[in-house]
């Protein structure tokens, strides 16, 4: 399964970095610019990315100061984002393996979580506040929130929900940026991404902090668990992926898959645990032994 745009984008820089520019400021299409750095890194290595990163910045750069926008929060982004996808593809481009970059990923997710609890020196108040802004700005711009006290009882694990967040898109940005290298001679997606396996040391703290937060150990251990269970998740989409392609079973089983995704939140929780469930028994005992994959 290989993308012809990688093949494109490669070729053609200018609009290559244009659109590493172009797409950075929507929360959404950001996943996209970090997608292409991620797809640069693979297929030309990072020294062209961070060229291609450098000019990307300047364009943005300009635009934001002609137009007086935020620069501040532009440069922030923009190093953030492209950092982090230059050193997950340079990971996969190196290692020829998708399992350790989102091992890594997972690792600044919950070191992340850690500087946060160090420097917020109280994490729950800090989200409290912020929660209880956004709701007094939802109720002056005429949307009150139904039940402005529960959107408050997410102040505990709102640490966990953000880094979670923000792992889920790079994770994004690394498969969709890997599948468009492949068009460009990089490794084919299909066989990196069915692979995908966490391993024991991430299983194993995993376990940990499920157990602490079981017991009430600690919120961190709760977020810590949301973090690694996005790790899950995709690794149980590959165990998806791969048992349809075993198995001989139609391409199209797979929509029963990812639509729920798409039916509401409480679905999409659900969707998202049934996932990780299935990656995490996996990680332990191997779901993908029985039958070829030949597809």
């Amino acid at each position: 399964m290989r993308s012809g745009l990688g093949q494109w984008l490669v070729e053609h820089r200018a609009a290559r970095i244009g659109l590493i520019a172009g797409l950075l400021p929507l929360p959404v299409t950001s996943v996209l610019s970090a997608a292409l750095v991620v797809t640069v890194t693979i297929a030309r290595g990072w020294r062209v990315a961070v060229a291609d990163c450098l000019l990307a910045f300047a364009v943005l750069g300009l635009v934001t100061i002609s137009a007086d926008g935020a620069w501040q929060q532009v440069a922030l982004s923009g190093i953030s984002t492209w950092a982090t996808a230059m050193l997950l593809g340079a990971l996969t481009g190196g290692f020829g393996t998708l399992t350790l970059s989102l091992q890594a990923l997972l690792v600044i997710g919950v070191l992340g979580l850690g500087v946060f609890a160090v420097v917020v020196d109280n994490p729950t108040a800090f989200w409290e506040s912020i929660l209880a802004r956004f709701a007094e700005q939802m109720s002056a711009f005429g949307m009150p929130l139904a039940e402005p006290e529960a959107v408050l009882e997410l102040a505990p694990i709102m640490s966990g929900l953000v880094a979670s967040s923000v792992v889920m898109s790079s994770t994004l940005a690394l498969l969709i940026g890997t599948w468009w290298a492949g068009g460009a001679g990089g490794a084919e997606f299909r066989a990196l991404f069915v692979s995908i396996r966490l391993g024991y040391v991430v299983g194993g703290i995993a376990v940990l902090a499920g157990l602490a937060a079981l017991l009430g150990m600690g919120q961190v251990a709760g977020n810590v668990l949301l973090v690694l269970g996005i790790g899950f998740v995709f690794q149980g989409l590959a165990v998806v992926h791969w048992l349809v392609a075993a198995r001989g079973l139609p391409w199209a089983l797979l929509i029963l898959v990812y639509l729920p995704m798409f039916l509401g939140a409480s679905i999409l929780v659900l969707t998202l645990f049934l996932l990780a469930t299935v990656g995490f028994v996996d990680n332990w005992y191997g779901l993908r032994r029985a039958g070829r994959n030949e597809r």
